[in-house]
C-alpha cells in the first residue's frame, strides 16, 4: 500500500481535492447563498456564489496541475496553503456554524465525510513521504486559517462589520 501511495500521490490522490470540492458545492448549491444571509446575516447572492465557486475551483485546479507536474516541495507547499483555507478550515467553519447558529449549514456534509478525510490522509502522505516538511505544513495550516477568515469577510460580510454577538 505504501508503495501505491507513493506513487499515486501526484499521479491521482492530489486530484482528490478538487473532486471534494466540486461535491462541496454541489452541497451548497442547495441553499447557501440564502443561508448566508437570512442565518449568517451576511450578504450573498446565487450569481455571487457561483462566480466565487468557479474562481476558487479554477485556482485550486492550477494548484493540482502545479503539483501534478512538478511533483516538488513548493507545488505541494502552494497546494497546500490553499486547500488548508479552502478545505480544512472550511470543515471547521461548517462544524462551528452549525451548533452555534443550530441550523444546517449546506456543505455540512461534504465538509465532514470529504473535506475532513481527504485532508488528513493527503497531509499524511505529504509528511510521511516529505513531499512538505512539516514547517512548510505548519505555515499553510496557520495561513489557512486567515484565509478562510478573510474569505468570511469578504465573501459574507462584503469588508462590513461581522454581527459577532451572533458568531461568539
Amino acid at each position: 500500500m505504501i508503495e501505491f501511495e507513493k506513487h499515486s500521490f501526484y499521479q491521482k490522490l492530489i486530484w482528490l481535492f478538487p473532486i471534494a470540492f466540486f461535491f462541496h458545492v454541489i452541497e451548497e448549491s442547495n441553499g447557501f447563498p440564502y443561508w448566508v444571509t437570512y442565518i449568517l446575516e451576511g450578504q450573498m447572492d446565487v450569481s455571487v456564489f457561483y462566480i466565487n465557486n468557479l474562481m476558487f475551483m479554477v485556482v485550486l485546479l492550477l494548484l493540482t496541475f502545479f503539483a501534478f507536474k512538478k511533483q516538488n516541495s513548493i507545488s505541494t507547499f502552494l497546494l497546500f496553503l490553499w486547500v488548508s483555507g479552502q478545505q480544512f478550515w472550511n470543515f471547521v467553519f461548517h462544524i462551528y456554524i452549525q451548533f452555534q447558529f443550530n441550523a444546517y449549514s449546506p456543505g455540512y456534509f461534504t465538509a465532514i465525510f470529504l473535506y475532513f478525510p481527504i485532508y488528513m490522509y493527503l497531509t499524511y502522505l505529504a509528511l510521511r513521504d516529505l513531499h512538505i516538511e512539516w514547517k512548510q505544513w505548519i505555515l499553510c495550516f496557520v495561513f489557512g486559517s486567515l484565509g478562510m477568515v478573510f474569505t468570511i469577510w469578504s465573501g459574507l460580510y462584503h469588508f462590513g462589520s461581522v454581527p459577532w454577538s451572533k458568531w461568539i
